[in-house]
């Protein structure tokens, strides 16, 4: 799978909502960003994990919560970045907007 694959996916299933939001405020069209492969650790398993990331909260800072993709399980979930340590996968959530909401 490659970023355009993964960018049509979350693309097909906004549709017509660009404008939807969630509690934290993420807009849309600034936060997704171009997906890239980076690596979690995972705090649910303790093991590290390579997910597409997607969305950053806060694309400039790249601080703040993110959204991830999982091209094995095709599931999207959540991730942040720690303060002092790695950026720590959270879980899985389902559906892109199922995470957004969840964010």
């Amino acid at each position: 799978m490659n970023s355009d694959q993964i960018s049509s996916i979350i693309a097909k299933e906004i549709g017509g909502k660009w404008d939807q939001s969630n509690a934290h405020g993420v807009d849309l069209h600034t936060c997704l960003i171009k997906p890239e492969k980076r690596i979690y650790a995972d705090g649910i398993s303790g093991k590290t994990v390579e997910l597409w990331l997607v969305l950053e909260e806060d694309p400039k800072g790249r601080k703040g919560y993110k959204i991830v993709f999982d091209e094995d399980k095709g599931w999207f979930g959540l991730a942040m970045t720690q303060k002092n340590g790695p950026e720590m996968f959270l879980g899985y959530y389902g559906t892109f907007m199922e995470t957004l909401e969840g964010m």
